[in-house]
């Protein structure tokens, strides 16, 4: 299960595509808000995967229960993640609507992974470590969410005219919480 702590990690690591912090107080802008319900939906995705790593370390010390709930925990917290960040709507920014077609693409991609993870528990195992012998479907998913994740970050730091979102997201403490320096 180490790839899957691995995968965590990578979690952490794609809010880092969010920029540095430059916090200059103040009344919090449109963009600001965005940023900080994006990386506090982020961060509590984050925090259910790290949970269910910790939970499924070792697949022989666990029930099917056990394993199973812990994977259905990442795909609720997946669907959480989605929806929160399609009910958001596009930050008043010049880049407002492009950013938020990038959160619309990310949710469908996470919602297509999620459905592999639910795939890959819907079995008949006797066991956990027969229920997570296809770890490589699991920590497939994961590590394709986070990447997925990282993209749209970087995408929306790309976009033409997206300067206030990136000072956003560089200054919001939410994105610092899931690695943002």
């Amino acid at each position: 299960m180490s790839v899957l702590v691995a995968v965590v990690a990578a979690v952490a690591v794609s809010a880092a595509a969010c920029g540095s912090s430059d916090d200059e107080g103040g009344e919090e802008t449109s963009a600001e808000a965005w940023a900080d319900d994006v990386c506090s939906s982020v961060s509590s995705w984050d925090s259910a995967v790290t949970q269910a790593g910790s939970t499924l370390r070792d697949p022989r010390d666990l029930s099917v229960n056990e394993a199973r709930d812990a994977v259905g925990d990442v795909v609720d917290a997946t669907s959480t993640l989605v929806t929160e960040v399609s009910d958001l709507g596009p930050p008043d920014t010049e880049a407002g609507e492009d950013a938020q077609a990038l959160l619309e693409t990310l949710a469908d991609d996470l919602e297509a992974e999620a459905d592999v993870l639910s795939d890959a528990m819907d079995t008949d195992a006797d066991t956990a470590s027969e229920l997570l012998a296809d770890t490589s479907t699991i920590t497939g998913a994961l590590s394709t969410m986070s990447a997925d994740i990282r993209t749209t970050l970087e995408g929306i730091e790309g976009l033409d005219g997206a300067a206030e979102l990136q000072d956003a997201l560089a200054g919001s403490e939410s994105c610092q919480q899931v690695g943002v320096n």
